[in-house]
């Protein structure tokens, strides 16, 4: 299953091509686990942390009931694009409508935007995302392919839980065909791959995992992969998407502070602290807290006791909105912090048993290396990735 654990598959395959995140997971995972379920044709799925659509595109093209959530407007952006029916002739109107703009004046940009692109690169980026920012039914789509097509033209490089700043010359030439390139391999996708309008319409909010806006008992399948304990920053990674796509600077700020404490500056959330009062840290964690060494930064103790408590408030959720009998899988990796594993597959197994859930089994997909740092500093020990499986108990 090593394979099923990257997002390589995602490259090549219609709409899920069309943007991804680098450590998503592919469709063919979705697809075993829901083939593992085999939950009936009129069951609803969900993904608590909805990232960029892979779990929902995959459930609706079985024909299930696609129900998303991410604090991320770039997820929600992403996925919503992928899942949604098409109108082909009203896609070709409106990509006409966009080529046919009149050059627009360069707005003001954040210092961050103006270091990513010259203004030659802002003046054709912006005369795009002008008509496509009043488009009302396709607005997604084409805010999708333009951030898809604008990535390679970014001198904001990812790497890793960051990004690098990189120096090249103008390419401001390349911009608009880079635009059609990727629009129209995406209307391909939707050629090869619709839905009827009505037909099981999918859903994505923008919304917390820890406080989802649903009702209780009313899925009948989750699956989900949370954010790594990895330190790694979404909202830096895709600073420059999330502007684009009309964020503000301090917009970007929240969202980092809000998000799950993955990284150290998300903050604990607001108005859930009565939620912890029967959480208790598992074994396996005090006993990694422990054993950290004396030198490890405070900050960095708190984000992995935070982390897991988002985890546990995640998976109580969970449990209140899966209907009896409704079943779980959480993709999650082992992560090392100053030479001590965290086992992180074995410590949600004891937080999904404390929010009332079962735990049925678990799938190995592949261990893997750790980050740069902690094998310079301490050697290589393989880190497992896997789905922990999990269900909710049948109604007597």
């Amino acid at each position: 299953m090593a394979k099923a654990a990257t997002s390589r598959d995602l490259a090549t395959a219609p709409r899920h091509r069309w943007f991804y995140f680098p450590h998503s997971y592919s469709y063919r995972l979705v697809d075993a686990i829901l083939d593992f379920w085999d939950l009936p044709p009129d069951a609803a799925v969900a993904d608590n942390f909805a990232g960029s659509g892979t779990t929902l595109l995959s459930a609706r093209q079985r024909g299930l009931l696609a129900l998303g959530f991410d604090l991320s407007p770039l997820a929600v952006a992403a996925s919503a694009a992928k899942v949604a029916s098409y109108d082909e002739r009203a896609l070709e109107r409106a990509f006409r409508r966009i080529l046919a703009a009149a050059p627009a004046a360069l707005p003001r940009v954040s210092h961050r935007l103006s270091r990513a692109f010259t203004d030659a690169e802002l003046s054709e980026m912006f005369t795009l995302l002008g008509p496509i920012r009043s488009l009302r039914t396709a607005r997604r789509f084409f805010m999708v392919a333009f951030l898809s097509a604008m990535g390679e033209f970014s001198r904001a490089v990812p790497d890793g839980g960051w990004f690098r700043w990189r120096e090249w010359p103008d390419r401001s030439t390349e911009i608009r065909d880079a635009f059609k390139t990727t629009v129209s391999r995406m209307m391909d996708d939707v050629q090869a791959l619709n839905w009827p309008r009505g037909e099981r319409e999918a859903s994505v909010r923008r919304a917390d995992a820890r406080r989802l806006p649903i009702g209780s008992a009313c899925v009948d399948g989750l699956i989900t992969s949370p954010p790594y304990a990895n330190r790694h920053d979404y909202s830096r990674v895709f600073h420059i998407e999330l502007l684009l796509l009309g964020e503000a600077e301090p917009d970007v700020t929240r969202l980092r502070h809000r998000s799950i404490r993955s990284n150290v500056e998300a903050k604990p959330p607001r108005g859930l602290t009565r939620h912890l009062d029967a959480y208790r840290p598992p074994a396996p964690l005090s006993v990694a807290l422990q054993a950290l060494p004396s030198t490890t930064e405070a900050r960095v103790m708190r984000f992995l006791q935070g982390y897991f408590e988002d985890i546990y408030l995640s998976l109580v959720e969970v449990a209140r909105i899966l209907r009896p009998g409704g079943r779980v899988a959480y993709v999650v990796g082992n992560v090392r912090h100053g030479g001590v594993m965290v086992p992180v597959d074995e410590i949600t197994v004891e937080l999904a048993a404390a929010a009332g859930l079962g735990f049925e089994t678990a799938w190995v997909m592949r261990e893997r290396g750790n980050a740069a740092q902690q094998m310079g500093r301490y050697g290589r020990q393989a880190s497992r990735e896997s789905v922990v499986l999990l269900s909710k108990a049948a109604s007597p």
